[in-house]
């Protein structure tokens, strides 16, 4: 009996988790993601699974360990959005519109345009900026997204 309670109080986690998943992944930001809490999940998992083989796995308390194995993947996969979204947060912060008016900058944008679009001709696409000023400059030098399809 003990057992089946363990496992619907798992099952319980384990529905919450992969809907956390999808709204950090659809969310695109750490912000109000903790790495502490994944990573004390994780380690909380990871106990129970190890007293699992410790209890001895056998036919009667297998299915306890697979829900177990079921939460700790998720919780991992959040693990990977948080570093995910970690970065994108960064990227963000670094594509700060520093000064749209500087002609220097705007001359500099629109050459590098030609340059991509000229080695894109190959595809057939069609390239155009999508930010104007520093801001576009600065994140196509640091990630080389400044030009869209």
């Amino acid at each position: 009996m003990g057992g089946i309670l363990e496992t619907a109080m798992l099952i319980c986690f384990g529905c919450s988790w992969p809907i956390n998943l999808v709204k950090n992944y659809k969310c695109r930001s750490a912000k109000g993601m903790s790495l502490p809490f994944i990573l004390l999940l994780i380690v909380g998992y990871v106990a129970g699974i190890c007293a699992k083989f410790i209890i001895g796995v056998n036919v009667h308390n297998a299915y306890v360990l697979v829900v177990y194995l079921l939460n700790l993947a998720m919780v991992t996969a959040n693990l990977f959005v948080y570093f995910r979204n970690r970065g994108l947060d960064r990227k963000a912060e670094l594509c700060v519109e520093l000064d749209t008016d500087d002609p220097a900058m705007e001359l500099v944008a629109t050459s590098v345009a030609e340059k991509v679009q000229q080695r894109s001709k190959s595809r057939g696409a069609v390239l155009r900026p999508k930010a104007a000023g520093n801001a576009g400059f600065i994140d196509y030098i640091q990630w080389g997204k400044t030009f869209e399809e």
